[in-house]
Order: structure tokens, then C-alpha cells, then sequence
């Protein structure tokens, strides 16, 4: 791995002169010798693991990987240069004063994500952590301007779950004596319940997720790919390096699945009716780590009730949504990039029409949107159709808890899956079908050639995993078989994701067929639309983002907070309204907001500490001295 990672540490040299082309290389060739190393890993029986020594209070460091790092290795060796790609083109169009201190941080952000998975040492493991989170915070903040008050909301959140993995490994220290990773087998439920507490924050799991819808819309497009698409996963990391070395009761395991239910649900509804493209994509990501989380409850309840084909396929399932999303995900944030790039803006009731003047963007969007809505084709629906296979075996088990809960979560996805698709359904059609609502969209042009590159490389990847059913799955079954799962029930899924394969290429094939057979038989003509009446069609008769969900959001009004303004009905409405629906997040609006008010008030009462006067602050640190004095000398 050393040559790899020394290509990535010089990649910083060309970032501080500003090269974005050549820091862009650099993370190119240095990732392909690391993703080919954790491979190498993955397929093999070898492990690579180092004994270094530390000065105190260190002392001797276990640093490797195993075949679950290797794994989350690899998604970020594939997804870290093709974000880094896309940033370079990116920032041609967005020329600012911070590109050296942006791209410096940007290359110590995939640093640290590598880094993480190596540590097998809690307190290094926190370093390393650390920095990740306050590289992606000065990621966040590139504009330094609107971005700033999202940006410290989402540091502070990660500093919240930072402070929950402190004490969960100095709990384990005390009790063990030690700062290896090999304490986190058959941990104590205190530590072990803080630790995966500290490891949700940064996966988004509700409701400690609030930082996402308001840190992706101000972050520049490359990086809330790479965050949404990459750097949650390290919060999963962590929760499975827990799961996969302890025991866990039924309540515990069921604790844990309906907070992934609820992060679903939570995610969607809000997905469905947010009306700015980033924070759609935001929300999505919630909704998405709750289905992972549900993959992972499916494989521990198989596991609780003696199921083992509940248990391989639904880790098989959540391993494969970790990979894919990491795609599909960067992918359509990427693409935000390029509409933002084009018209200016990222309000979908200001957009339309965009298929015709950004055609290449508007297909790689259709790819995007159905992955994310896991329809056939897209590689998401392999791997929720992989979970749900899973819940089928509990159907017919014996087990009355695995029934229960095989059937809710076969409810749950089933509903989650129709709300994404409508969700998603309204952001394509509203953004590219249609006319244009607003001059900016009117006036916009497709996005230079180097920014469509990394796009392409997503889009062909999500296709080949989503029709070859069996690619994704080949990549996951070397970590099923270090789980010691059932690899039998893998061989006959296998041949199940064949059939599917060979039933989607024979549909593909008719659909073609029928295409060309009607393109040389039938003539077509073109004429004006039927206006119903209407002399002067507009582009404000066409559905808005309001109009697209408001059947459905009206029955899920009571999970949904909206503005103070809609509330009293200063909203357009009638048969053509062209205001959109703005929905509040109730976690951040009654929690994260008056806790953050309460402490600027609290801190607003030393204020008058800095009054620019030396005798006030030396008269402040001579009281400090004496107190400490007094506190040594253990006055009484």
C-alpha cells in the first residue's frame, strides 16, 4: 500500500500550487494501486497488519486492514478520484481565492477516509477520525460565505458524535487496559451503545442526521458527492466493525431495525416534497442508510433465529447497497453540479425543459433516477431486491419473531420504494421535461466534456452492476465467506440473479426491437398539444413540485412540518400554482436550534471578557493562577 499512499501524499505538493489537473492524476494513478492492493486482499487469504511503536501514552499500534476495511477500501480507492476528477472541471466554472486551501483540504479529507480503515488503535483511530471530520468541514465552507452557518452546524453535529466515541473508547480502556481494536469483541453494552451512537452521527441515522439537508446544499457538487457517496460510510464502518464482534439480544437487534425504519421513512417524505435539488439528494441519503440498515437487521435477526439464508442475504444486500449507492449517489450529486453550473440555480420550480439543452446530463439523471428508485436496470434494484429476497426465507420459517418482522420490513421497503420513485419521478420530470419556468433555464447549455467524464464512468458502472445482475455480488461473496455465512444459499442466488439478468436483457432486446419496428413502419406527425381551452399556453400551467406530490403529502401531512407561511395560507393556489411546497425539519427546527440559541446565550454572558482592555485580562488570568495555585497546594 506504501506506493500508493506516497502518490496520494505528493498529490498535496500540486494542490498548495494550486494544479487541480495534476492533483486530479495523482489521486487517479495512486487510488488504482490502492483499490488493486485492497483486492488483492479481499480475493485472498493474506492480511495485512503492522505492528508500529508509538511514544507514550501510544505505545505499541496495531495498524492493517482485514477484509471488511479492504472492502469499504475499495468503494473509496473507486469513488475518491472520480470525485476529485469532477472537482477539478467544477471548479473551472467556479473560480474562487480558495482553490489552494480547498483542494489541500479536499486531499487530506481521502487521506483520512483511507486512514480509518487501517486503524486498529482507538486513540489513533480518533485522530485520524478527527481530521476527516475537519477536513470536510473546510470542504464544506469552500465559499466561506453562505455556506458558513450549515458549515459550523455540521461540525459541531460531528463533534457531538466525536465526543460519544471518546468516551466509549476511554470506557474501554479502563476496563481492558488497552487501546486495540481487539477489546471490541464481546464489549460491555455501555461503551458498545456509545460507540454506535458516535459511528450514526456521521452515518446520518435519525435523528442524528440533521447536519445532511443543510450541509449538502451549500457545499460545493463534488463534495457533497463525495460526503453523500463516501464518507457516511465510514460512520457504517464502525457500526458493522461493532455488530459483526458482539452478540445481540432480539430487543436489541429490533431497537436497531426500527430506527433504521424510521430513518427510511423519515428520509423519503422528506425527499418527496423538498423542492432544492441538493437537499432532495440529501434526504435520500437518510432514506438510503435506513435501508442499509435494514439489510443489516434482516441478516442479524436470520442470524438470532437460526435462519442462515435470512442472515447471508440480507448482509449480502446491505454490503451491495453500501457499494452501489456509493455510486448512484455521487452520480446524481455530480449531476446538481452540472444543472447549478448551467442555469444558477438548484430550486427545481425555477428549472424545466433542461433535457434539450443538456441532453447528456438529462440521460445520466434518468441512469441516476433509477438506481436510487431501485426500478430494473439500475443497479439499486439488485440490491434491495437481494434484502427482500431475504425476507422471504423468514416467511417460512418457524421462528414467529422472524415472521413478524419479515413482514413489516417487507411492508416498510415496499412503501419506502414507492415514495423514492415518486420522489424521484417529480425531481426528473420537473427539472428536464417540460419548458422552461425561468430565463436562467431557458438560456442554459450542456456542461463542458471534462465534467461529463467521471459521470460517464458512474453511469456505465450502475448499468453493468444493475444488468449483470451477478458483478455486484461476486465483489461482496469473499466478505460473506470471512463472516463464515451460508455460502450455499449464495451459489442458488446466484443462479436467481442469472434468471434475472437474462430476463432483463430479453425485455431490453423487445423494447428495442418494437422501437425500431415502429420507427420504420409508423409515420409520425407533430402538432400542438390540446391546451384544454386554453389560447396562450405558459410555462406556469405545468405542475410544480407542489402540485406533482400534493395527493399523496396530504396524507402524510402528520410527519411533515411546513413553513409558518404555508400555514397561514400565503401559498399560491388554484389550478395553476407555481409556488412550491417548503418543508421545515422538524429535528433541526425544535432541537438543534434552540439548543444552539441556548448555548450562544450561555456564552453571551462572558462576553464582556473581551473588552479589548490588557489590565481586564490580566487581572482574568491572575485570578486563573491563583485558583490553580489553590487547587494544587490542595488548600482547604
Amino acid at each position: 500500500m506504501s506506493i500508493g499512499f506516497l502518490i496520494l501524499f505528493l498529490a498535496i505538493i500540486p494542490a498548495l500550487w494550486k494544479r487541480s489537473g495534476l492533483f486530479s492524476i495523482l489521486w487517479l494513478l495512486g487510488s488504482g494501486i490502492i483499490a488493486f492492493e485492497y483486492l488483492e486482499v479481499i480475493y485472498s487469504r493474506t492480511v495485512q497488519d503492522f505492528l508500529i511503536s508509538f511514544p507514550y501514552p501510544i505505545g505499541t499500534a496495531n495498524i492493517g486492514i482485514s477484509k471488511l476495511s479492504a472492502f469499504f477500501g475499495t468503494v473509496f480507492a473507486i469513488g475518491l478520484p472520480l470525485g476529485m476528477l469532477y472537482g477539478h472541471f467544477y471548479l473551472k466554472q467556479h473560480p474562487s481565492e480558495g482553490i489552494r486551501s480547498h483542494l489541500f483540504w479536499l486531499g487530506i479529507l481521502g487521506l483520512s477516509m483511507h486512514g480509518i480503515l487501517w486503524m486498529k488503535h482507538s486513540l489513533l483511530f480518533l485522530m485520524v477520525w478527527e481530521l476527516m471530520s475537519i477536513s470536510s468541514f473546510f470542504c464544506v465552507i469552500h465559499d466561506r460565505q453562505q455556506s458558513l452557518k450549515a458549515g459550523l452546524n455540521y461540525i459541531i453535529t460531528m463533534q457531538i458524535g466525536a465526543a460519544f466515541l471518546m468516551v466509549g473508547f476511554g470506557l474501554m480502556f479502563i476496563l481492558t487496559g488497552s487501546f486495540d481494536f481487539n477489546g471490541l469483541e464481546n464489549m460491555p453494552r455501555l461503551p458498545m451503545y456509545l460507540l454506535l451512537i458516535g459511528f450514526a452521527f456521521k452515518a446520518g441515522f435519525v435523528p442524528l442526521a440533521s447536519w445532511l439537508p443543510q450541509a449538502h446544499p451549500v457545499a460545493p457538487a463534488h463534495v457533497s458527492g463525495m460526503m453523500s457517496g463516501l464518507m457516511i460510510k465510514a460512520g457504517l464502518y464502525g457500526i458493522i466493525l461493532i455488530l459483526l464482534t458482539n452478540a445481540f439480544s432480539l430487543w436489541e437487534i429490533l431497537v436497531f431495525c426500527l430506527l433504521s425504519i424510521i430513518s427510511a421513512f423519515w428520509g423519503v417524505i422528506h425527499a418527496m416534497v423538498s423542492t432544492n435539488i441538493k437537499k432532495v439528494l440529501a434526504y435520500s441519503s437518510i432514506e438510503n442508510i435506513g435501508i442499509i440498515g435494514i439489510g443489516l437487521c434482516v441478516g442479524l435477526l436470520g442470524k438470532d433465529a437460526g435462519i442462515p439464508a435470512m442472515a447471508t442475504l440480507g448482509f449480502a444486500g446491505a454490503f451491495l447497497h453500501i457499494f452501489f449507492h456509493s455510486m448512484f449517489k455521487a452520480l446524481l450529486f455530480y449531476l446538481s453540479g452540472n444543472v447549478l453550473v448551467a442555469s444558477h440555480t438548484l430550486e427545481i420550480d425555477k428549472l424545466g425543459g433542461l433535457a434539450k439543452s443538456m441532453p447528456f446530463t438529462a440521460v445520466y439523471f434518468l441512469v441516476g433516477t433509477i438506481a436510487i428508485s431501485a426500478l430494473p436496470l439500475g443497479n439499486g434494484f439488485i440490491s434491495e431486491f437481494t434484502i427482500l429476497y431475504g425476507i422471504f426465507h423468514a416467511m417460512g420459517a418457524n421462528d414467529l419473531p422472524a415472521m413478524v418482522f419479515g413482514a413489516v420490513l417487507l411492508s416498510v421497503l415496499a412503501f419506502v420504494g414507492a415514495l423514492a420513485l415518486i420522489a424521484f419521478s417529480k425531481l426528473f420530470a420537473i427539472i428536464f421535461l417540460g419548458e422552461a419556468r425561468q430565463e436562467e433555464a431557458r438560456n442554459a447549455q450542456e456542461c463542458p466534456r471534462g465534467m461529463r467524464i467521471p459521470q460517464l464512468v458512474l453511469g456505465l458502472g450502475i448499468l453493468a452492476t444493475g444488468g449483470i445482475a451477478n458483478l455486484g455480488l461476486r465483489f461482496v461473496k469473499p466478505i460473506l465467506r470471512w463472516m463464515a455465512l451460508d455460502m450455499t444459499m449464495i451459489r442458488d442466488f446466484q443462479t436467481t440473479l442469472n434468471q434475472v439478468s437474462i430476463v432483463l436483457a430479453i425485455v431490453v432486446l423487445l423494447s428495442a426491437l418494437l422501437y425500431l419496428i415502429r420507427r420504420m413502419c409508423v409515420r409520425e406527425s407533430i402538432s400542438a398539444t390540446w391546451g384544454c381551452g386554453y389560447q396562450k399556453p405558459n410555462p406556469r400551467m405545468q405542475y410544480g413540485s407542489y402540485a406533482f406530490v400534493h395527493p399523496l403529502s396530504y396524507f402524510l401531512k402528520p410527519f411533515i412540518l411546513f413553513s409558518k407561511k404555508q400555514k397561514q395560507g400565503d401559498m399560491a393556489k388554484g389550478i395553476n400554482p407555481i409556488n412550491s411546497m417548503e418543508a421545515v425539519d422538524p429535528i433541526f427546527k425544535y432541537i438543534v436550534e434552540p439548543v444552539s440559541k441556548a448555548m450562544s446565550w450561555f456564552f453571551e454572558l462572558f462576553s464582556h471578557i473581551h473588552n479589548g482592555k490588557t489590565n481586564s485580562y490580566i487581572a482574568w488570568c491572575l485570578g486563573f493562577l491563583i485558583l490553580i495555585i489553590i487547587w494544587v497546594l490542595g488548600v482547604r
